[in-house]
């Protein structure tokens, strides 16, 4: 009787603690949606930009690249809201590091760099990105939740632009998800690696789209 009573209890506790768990994903941002869907290819955001998910650097279709060829590449801006800053601070920087690691291990550029205040000879191609939203499932939640409390995502605009002009040439949401049962199974290292494979990503598609020189 004492064993049945005791079942009963546990399978109670599960029942009350594992929504509590799966709204508690650790540094969500205000903006972010707990219960947003990996989002399709070709859809169009809220501010009617083509918006493109990014899952792996080997099956990439980025487009039509840019009609002018580039011998530099430079990382401009790379903005967030304080919301995400504060929920990721490392975000950001993890995610332009590789950015540029990515663009430089192709060696089709003279230079590639994230210092926005360098000034090369011939062509330049400026790249301004900001996070527009993020959610990051943390080690906890994804330890007690698993696959219940979702998957991690991030949504980045991309602008490229000729250095020294306001004029956008190419404008872009990019977007990334990861899985939640491989999370689950990995103890949730997919999950604080989004950023930095994020950026991998991104600099794959910088080069199918910027054509250098």
């Amino acid at each position: 009787m004492k064993t049945v009573r005791k079942s009963v209890c546990t399978m109670l506790s599960l029942f009350f603690v594992l929504p509590l768990v799966c709204a508690c994903v650790g540094g969500q941002s205000g903006q972010g949606s707990a219960s947003k869907a990996a989002p399709e290819s070709g859809a169009t955001s809220k501010s009617g930009t083509e918006k493109l998910e990014l899952a792996s650097v080997e099956d990439m279709v980025a487009g039509a690249p840019l009609a002018v060829k580039y011998d530099n590449v430079i990382i401009g801006k790379f903005e967030s809201s304080t919301q995400v800053q504060t929920d990721y601070p490392k975000a950001a920087s993890d995610c332009e590091e590789q950015i540029v690691n990515q663009l430089k291990s192709k060696k089709s550029y003279k230079n590639v760099t994230d210092d926005g205040t360098k000034k090369f000879s011939g062509k330049t191609a400026v790249v301004d990105l900001k996070i527009v939203d993020m959610r990051i499932t943390s080690n906890a939640a994804r330890m007690w939740g698993g696959v219940f409390v979702g998957s991690s995502f991030m949504d980045v605009m991309v602008e490229i632009r000729d250095a020294g002009s306001k004029k956008i040439l190419h404008q872009r949401l990019l977007s990334t998800s990861n899985s939640a049962w491989a999370a689950s199974y990995n103890g949730g290292s997919s999950d604080q690696s989004l950023p930095a494979d994020f950026g991998v990503l991104i600099g794959e598609y910088f080069s199918k789209v910027i054509p250098a020189k």
